[in-house]
């Protein structure tokens, strides 16, 4: 699997998605943890099950205590249903002692700050005729009528940069932080990232958190990260779909060629709307003759379910869909930094 720009997998099932790095070794309780070195490199990750009901107590409780000491609102939103807060990546450049880590309380905050701030952003479920949608749509408004916060759990994280490891996806302590200036090169090597012939020595796939949004979409925080023989190279990307709504993707990549005096980071911004949802009209039902009169013969049952799903799919799109949607689009923000190592 080829983390190529712009493009990604289909998302698996949630009981695959608790993917381990390669080489890992279970620790306990399905938490396994692998580490890595290469090319003066060193790359540990762990990979958990989500987070338990006391375990999200304890996370709410420290999100609920930095909120507070940086003077914003110190109740926390609901958070997301699914938190994998065991999982982590840091990768740590050893001559120099720089490290970049990713974790899900780290995405959690940086979405708590931005939904303090701006709350949903005006982002609402649409009725699509739907009787339960409206329902989900009212209660939406009540709800935020008393407190705005981003229900949609978008995130622009990007990970911590710093010259010290956390111990833990918990751990508070960071290092010194790193100033990242604007790249003025060429930025990503793309035609070496696209090539097929390269061997994947080292491989790691972690969820950070994940929710459907009350069964009207997806909001999903994925890590990836391959090493070549020559680069690697990380995509974090918050995926948004509201369904029938709209489609959001934060990407950031991280790319480095070894013996290259400095590390990448593309950070892209993408957004379009979706086809309203259509009410679907079953073959069975008296509307049926109406909407698609040559679909009530068996023949042509499947050219019409298929013109139903072809339908469904541009309001529903996949991570894969949405990401080769967006890339055909300009971007509503783009930037590439670097950062000398």
């Amino acid at each position: 699997e080829h983390l190529a720009p712009r493009s990604t997998l289909a998302k698996p099932r949630l009981a695959h998605r608790m993917v381990a790095a390669s080489n890992g070794v279970e620790v306990s309780n399905g938490v396994k943890a692998s580490s890595f070195e290469y090319k003066g490199w060193r790359f540990d990750s762990v990979s958990g099950p989500i987070l338990s009901t006391c375990e999200r107590g304890t996370l709410t409780d420290k999100l609920s205590a930095t909120a507070a000491s940086k003077g914003l609102p110190s109740i926390v939103p609901p958070l997301p249903e699914a938190i994998f807060g065991h999982s982590y990546l840091t990768m740590t450049h050893e001559a120099s002692g720089r490290t970049f880590s990713f974790d899900a309380a780290g995405a959690i905050a940086c979405w708590m700050r931005e939904s303090a701030h701006k709350g949903s952003g005006g982002v609402r479920v649409t009725t699509a005729s739907l009787p339960s949608w409206k329902k989900v749509a009212d209660e939406q408004d009540l709800a935020m009528g008393a407190s705005d916060y981003d229900w949609t759990f978008s995130t622009d994280y990007s990970g911590t940069t710093g010259t010290e490891s956390p111990l833990s996806p918990t751990t508070e302590v960071e290092g010194a932080p790193a100033q990242w200036g604007v790249h003025t090169g060429s930025g990503l090597d793309m035609a070496l990232l696209r090539r097929r012939d390269i061997p994947i020595l080292h491989f790691v796939d972690l969820t950070l958190y994940e929710d459907d949004l009350g069964d009207n979409g997806e909001s999903v925080v994925r890590l990836r990260m391959r090493v070549m023989p020559s680069c690697f190279l990380l995509l974090l990307r918050h995926a948004l779909r509201v369904d029938g709504v709209l489609i959001r993707q934060h990407d950031t990549r991280v790319f480095h060629k070894f013996g290259s005096p400095h590390v990448l980071r593309d950070r892209r911004l993408g957004e379009a709307r979706l086809a309203p949802l259509r009410k679907p009209v079953l073959l069975d039902e008296p509307a049926a003759a109406t909407a698609a009169p040559w679909a009530t013969t068996t023949p042509h049952r499947l050219a019409y379910e298929q013109q139903q799903a072809s339908l469904r799919s541009a309001s529903v799109p996949n991570e894969q869909q949405a990401a080769e949607k967006l890339a055909t689009l300009p971007p509503k923000s783009e930037s590439v930094e670097e950062l000398l190592l």
